[in-house]
Formats: structure tokens, C-alpha cells, sequence
């Protein structure tokens, strides 16, 4: 835990050098630290390319990760992520109907034609329609839970399907947003998105007591004064509203409400007092430095951010899985 803050920053500078035009580390250390260099362009490069999409990636990170991790405590499900209850089929739904209807995310003066709006909709559309099939009166059985949410990912799946078949022509350019992407990051999308990353993390660490009591059954968390019932909604509300945000940011990203929340488990153990920081950190690092990757190995083309997210953590999940078995 103390390393990771300094792993953090160190990964920023990493992330700041690497693109089209290398910038040495000194340079943009210095700049970290308000230096800023003498030349014009590194400056522009620095302040207004790449610090503002490093700085939106740490937060749609640490936001993933923060989500996977209350919804892994919620289910106590291994295979929890934040999309598990349909917030990303909802979303790439929104977002192709929109884009199928009205044109592409530049030309949308209205709020009800605007992408990140849609999205956003129809994300909390879809997994308050997935907590009203699973609720039972007062309660909220989590295996039910885990089914409405399957359900409703085949359900917008399809009908994502059908849409792109039958508008294809104006959904091309809603490719990329599906599979992921921070191209055309700016610093007003930072200042959405901080807000809510820091208040989510807030949130959810303030809820660390519960959420150790409830990781060892609902009868446990009982006994020693958690209301259940209240905790499962309150979690499944601030999980959904930090993904259906996140998807609004940075489109379609998986596997890191999945994989981050685990790999901080292995590294600090299962207090979520310690693993839900964790988590935010290694989020912030795994997304940010997955996007540099993105834009800097394949120039001129950029890969989708969700297929390098799954090329690189997997192969980093399975080393620690076994190091961990191991007894390392």
C-alpha cells in the first residue's frame, strides 16, 4: 500500500512520455512538479493532449475497480464486474440506437440525441429494470440478481444486434465507443469524471465495515447489526452509478471491475478497508497505462482500449493467480 501511490505517479510520468512524440521522463517530471518545459509544443503535448485523456483513464479506473470490487463483496461472486447487472448491454445500446437514429456524438445539440446522455439513460435503465425483477418485497436475493442481470445482457445484446443490422450505415461510428475508447479526451471530461471517482471511492470506503461483515454471509452481517436488506440496495446504487458513468466516459471497457478487485486481494489480502484503495490505485495504473499502450505500439492506427485491457491483464492475472497458490 505505501508503494502504490508511488507506483501511481511513476506510471502518470510513464504514461505522459509515451506516444507519437517522446517526451524524456525528466521533462515531464518537471512539468508534474510545475516546471513546465521551454519548448511550446512539448507544452501544448503535455498540458492539453495527453495529461488531460492519462488523467480521465486513471479515473474511469479506479471507478471500474472501485465498482468491481463492492459488487464482488455484494454477490460474493468471484465473477462479479460492474457490467454483471446489464450497465455496459445497456449502454451500447443507447449508444448505437442514438447514433443509428440522430448521426454521430458531434452533431447532437439536444440532450435527448446526445450520446454520453443516452448511455448514461439507458445504462441505469437497465440495471434498475434488473434490481425491480430480482427484488422480492424487502429483499434482494443475490442469486436472482445474478440471473436478471444475465438476462438483460442476452436482451440488449440482441437488440444492440438488430440495430446495428438494420442502421449500419450511421452505427460505424460507434464502433470504437463500444469496444472502448479515451481518443478525444479533454480536460472538461476530466472535471466530470474526477467527482465522481473521488466520490465513489469515498463512499465506498466508508462502507468497508459492512462490507467485511456481509463478504462472510448475510446471517454474519446480521448478527452483528448490518441492516442486509438496506446495505444490497445501497451498493447496487453506488456500483450502478459509478459503471453507467464510466461508460459514458471511456465506452465499453471489461475486464477491469473483474480482474483489478482480485489482483488487490492477492496483493493486500481481503479487507476491503485496505483492498477497495487497492483497488482505485491499481485501476488508475492498469486502465492508463493500457491506453498509452493503445496509442503508442500500433501508430498510426489505435487498438480499442477494451482488447488491450484483456491482452495485458490476463496473462498478469494468471501469474499472480499461480504465485498466489503457490504460497508466494
Amino acid at each position: 500500500m505505501l508503494g502504490l501511490p508511488l507506483a501511481t505517479f511513476f506510471f502518470l510520468g510513464l504514461n505522459l512520455s509515451l506516444g507519437t512524440v517522446s517526451i524524456p521522463m525528466g521533462q515531464v517530471f518537471r512539468f508534474l512538479l510545475f516546471q513546465p518545459p521551454e519548448n511550446a509544443t512539448t507544452r501544448m503535448i503535455l498540458a492539453n493532449i495527453r495529461l488531460p485523456r492519462v488523467l480521465l483513464g486513471m479515473c474511469v479506473g479506479a471507478t471500474l475497480a472501485v465498482s468491481g470490487n463492492l459488487f464482488q463483496a455484494l454477490l460474493r461472486n468471484p465473477l462479479a464486474d460492474p457490467y454483471i447487472l446489464g450497465v455496459s448491454s445497456g449502454g451500447a445500446f443507447g449508444t448505437v440506437l442514438t447514433i443509428a437514429l440522430f448521426g454521430s456524438a458531434g452533431t447532437l445539440p439536444s440532450l435527448f440525441t446526445n450520446v454520453p446522455v443516452m448511455a448514461f439513460a439507458f445504462s441505469l435503465g437497465t440495471a434498475f429494470t434488473t434490481y425491480a425483477i430480482a427484488k422480492r418485497g424487502s429483499r434482494l436475493p443475490v442469486v436472482d440478481l445474478i440471473l436478471s442481470g444475465v438476462i438483460m445482457n442476452f436482451l440488449f445484446g440482441s437488440a444492440t444486434t438488430f440495430v446495428i443490422v438494420f442502421g449500419w450505415r450511421n452505427v460505424q461510428s460507434a464502433t470504437f465507443w463500444l469496444l472502448g475508447s479515451l481518443s478525444g479526451s479533454t480536460w472538461s471530461g476530466v472535471w466530470r469524471m474526477l467527482p465522481v471517482a473521488l466520490g465513489g471511492f469515498f463512499f465506498s470506503w466508508a462502507l468497508t465495515p459492512s462490507l467485511n461483515a456481509i463478504s462472510l454471509g448475510e446471517d454474519e452481517a446480521a448478527s452483528v447489526g448490518v441492516n442486509v436488506e438496506v446495505l444490497k440496495t445501497g451498493v447496487f446504487i453506488l456500483g450502478t452509478l459509478l459503471s453507467a458513468y464510466s461508460v459514458t466516459a471511456a465506452g465499453m471497457v471489461g475486464f477491469v471491475g473483474l480482474i483489478i478487485p482480485h489482483t488487490a486481494r492477492l496483493l493486500v489480502g481481503p479487507n476491503h478497508r485496505v483492498s477497495i484503495p487497492a483497488s482505485a490505485l491499481l485501476g488508475a495504473i492498469f486502465l492508463s497505462l493500457c491506453d498509452s499502450l493503445a496509442r503508442w505500439l500500433f501508430q498510426p492506427t489505435e487498438m480499442p482500449l477494451g482488447t488491450i485491457t484483456s491482452l495485458v491483464g490476463a496473462p498478469i492475472f494468471i501469474i499472480l493467480l499461480r504465485r498466489n497458490r503457490r504460497g508466494f
